[in-house]
């Protein structure tokens, strides 16, 4: 019940936070420089478990319970990014914090969420 939802806002901040990466981008000299590989990198680990929310349900409910982490840890990862003025400061806790929990949830979600369809 809440895995859809949770699995509809999760990409739509990962998709305004690209937007305003990739137009930072293009206002450089040279708009394909490593730096753009690295916001599609980001871009797919933060949309990674919207796949999972979306493609892989039902899931049983103790599981649904605990889908709107998804946007609420991603939304303060990207607010973190624009609160923060120092550059370690704004990067660390996503890598820290951020990343190991978009993949981690992916990965209990795809194997241990679903409902058994026997």
């Amino acid at each position: 019940m809440l895995a859809r939802p949770a699995g509809y806002l999760g990409p739509t901040i990962a998709a305004l936070w690209a937007a305003r990466q990739v137009g930072r981008l293009y206002s450089f000299t040279e708009p394909f420089d490593p730096e753009f590989l690295n916001v599609a990198r980001n871009l797919g680990i933060f949309i990674l478990p919207a796949f999972v929310l979306l493609l892989a349900g039902p899931f049983r409910m103790w599981f649904d319970r605990f889908a709107p982490l998804y946007p609420l840890v991603l939304g303060a990862g990207v607010l973190n990014i624009y609160v923060q003025d120092d550059a370690l400061a704004a990067g660390l806790p996503l890598i820290v914090l951020v990343y190991p929990f978009l993949v981690i949830f992916s990965l209990a979600y795809l194997l241990r969420g679903r409902v058994s369809q026997a």
